[in-house]
């Protein structure tokens, strides 16, 4: 490619296109929806060059072929993208929606796909080689291409008289820059309509080169500072007529200029200055916001109507050619905005104090909703909730998981001999010894009446077992402290696993139920494992008719 001049001068346009996407794309901020499309269309253009490049300069044919079929997509895309590039000249406020990008990337997407597959259909390219991918020069053009070339006139096409409405309708100020944006969109319309109409016989297609210029051009047009001279009678209109100060000071600190606001201000502070103000030393007279290193400096001044806080504005004033002649002054009356934002950030943080109250009590509701209120374990209704996702969790992780119920014996001979109240605290302490010997995780919580329920994740049969044997001992043990004093008690349990005793948590609320009778019948002080029954059945021991 670098001995091949050809090549060289595509590759040359390539990089212009990439320069000029660069430039764009660091100054997006100054009209973000005409330089987003004015980037895409010159990358767009920039691809497209580099496949012409290689399609040139490649000394493999196979190469030069792809290189060819690569350059119709991106020129799709640089077309949609200066649709786009029109419609935000003719409506400055215009945005991109998402349902026209779509619109926009079918075309792209099609030939793209036709690109593809065109050996098998050659409905892109076709003549000798087409179908091997050789000989790329003598190709003769599709249906598919020749639609594709329309749709770039078209959103070519659309997009100048789109360019050419904002042109018309804009202000003055702004109707040379779009006169510029028309004439530059010619420019490669008409180069690659001379290409076209010569056959194709020009060995370069001159188009990348016509938007390479226009691009520039564009470019140009788009971030070149505008400046525009007030005239007097303006001057008495806008600047003496606005509530803010403006003042001018000379590079030598000299007032030369200043509106009627600055001059009220300036006695305000300075009751004794003269008359006539230009030509004082700025320094003299607002020395803390004209020495000040930054653009913006908040000043607090006492004036006859009280304390005024004022926002100080600095600007430097430069000529066409960056000279500097001075620097502007803006000041800003903002008392009344910085009370109004203190307000704000005030009630701001008594409502933040008060949601957060308010996410307090409501999580202290949910908790205490979801408690027994005698043992402070979780209620029934909790239990049910959780249990299930606990059995869940289970079947998806291929983890055991253990289910206890614990009763106590004869709970009723504890109300009779020491009280309904003593039988409470009897519970209560229960409930308290088995959230001590659960684990972190277990599900913990008051079935109802006596009984209590555990769920143990990760767990098998024999630790299962092992834990309400634990829970059971302790308190054959030791009783249950209740008034300084340990009352007899002994506690019955059934055990139930997933997936042994079942899959659902009704199977296993049902199989931990099964082992707590058989506990019972067994004489109660025990706890039993369930084993669900896995022997034959009723009907496979009849015989066979």
């Amino acid at each position: 490619m670098l001995h091949d001049p050809v090549g060289l001068a595509y590759a040359a346009a390539a990089v212009v296109f990439g320069w000029i996407a660069r430039l764009t794309w660091a100054r997006r901020a100054h009209n973000p929806a005409l330089a987003s499309s004015l980037v895409v269309v010159m990358l767009g253009l920039g691809a497209s060059c580099v496949a012409n490049a290689i399609a040139v300069s490649s000394a493999n044919e196979q190469t030069a072929a792809i290189a060819t079929l690569a350059i119709l997509p991106t020129a799709g895309i640089a077309a949609g993208a200066f649709f786009c590039l029109g419609l935000s000249c003719a409506q400055p406020q215009w945005r991109a929606h998402r349902t026209l990008l779509l619109w926009l990337l079918i075309e792209p997407v099609a030939i793209t796909a036709a690109v593809v597959t065109n050996r098998w259909h050659e409905w892109v390219y076709a003549g000798p080689g087409a179908t091997d991918l050789t000989g790329s020069a003598a190709w003769l053009h599709g249906s598919a291409y020749w639609s594709h070339t329309g749709y770039c006139y078209a959103m070519f096409g659309a997009g100048c008289v789109l360019i050419a409405w904002g042109w018309w309708t804009a202000p003055a100020p702004f109707r040379r820059q779009r006169l510029a944006f028309l004439l530059a969109a010619l420019i490669p319309i008409a180069a690659n309509v001379a290409y076209i109409a010569s056959g194709f016989d020009e060995d370069v297609d001159p188009t990348p080169f016509g938007f390479a210029v226009t691009g520039a051009i564009m470019a140009y047009a788009i971030f070149r500072q505008e400046l525009f001279t007030l005239s007097p009678v303006a001057r008495a209109l806008i600047v003496d007529q606005i509530g803010d100060a403006v003042m001018v000071v000379n590079p030598a600190g000299r007032i030369v200029d200043l509106n009627i606001t600055a001059c009220a201000l300036v006695r305000a502070v300075h009751p004794q200055a003269p008359d006539d103000l230009i030509g004082l030393s700025a320094e003299g007279y607002c020395g803390e916001a004209h020495g000040s290193d930054q653009s913006s400096t908040e000043l607090v001044v006492d004036l006859p109507g009280g304390r005024t806080e004022f926002q100080v504005r600095s600007s430097p004033l430069l000529d066409r050619r960056g000279r500097l002649l001075g620097e502007v002054l803006v000041a800003r009356d903002v008392t009344e905005a910085h009370a109004q934002e203190r307000r704000l950030i005030a009630a701001n943080t008594r409502l933040i104090a008060q949601v957060e109250t308010i996410d307090r009590l409501r999580a202290d509701l949910v908790e205490l909703s979801s408690r027994d209120p005698l043992t402070g374990l979780h209620n029934r209704r909790y239990m049910v909730d959780q249990f299930g996702q606990m059995v869940t969790a289970a079947e998806r992780t291929g983890e055991p998981l253990a289910v206890v119920l614990l009763d106590i014996d004869r709970f009723k001979a504890i109300n009779d001999v020491h009280g309904h109240l003593a039988g409470d605290d009897a519970l209560v302490a229960l409930a308290q010894r088995i959230r001590a010997r659960a684990p972190a995780d277990a599900l913990v919580a008051r079935w109802g009446g006596e009984e209590f329920f555990v769920a143990l994740p990760g767990t098998d049969g024999a630790c299962g077992l092992a834990f309400a044997d634990d829970v059971r001992s302790l308190c054959a043990q030791d009783g249950l402290p209740i008034a300084g004093q340990a009352i007899p008690c002994t506690l019955s349990g059934g055990v139930a696993t997933y997936p042994e005793s079942g899959v659902t948590p009704n199977e296993l609320f049902h199989g931990a139920d099964l082992a707590l009778f058989e506990a019972k019948d067994a004489g109660r002080n025990t706890v039993r494992l369930h084993v669900r029954f896995t022997g034959p059945t009723l009907d496979s021991l009849l015989p066979q008719t």
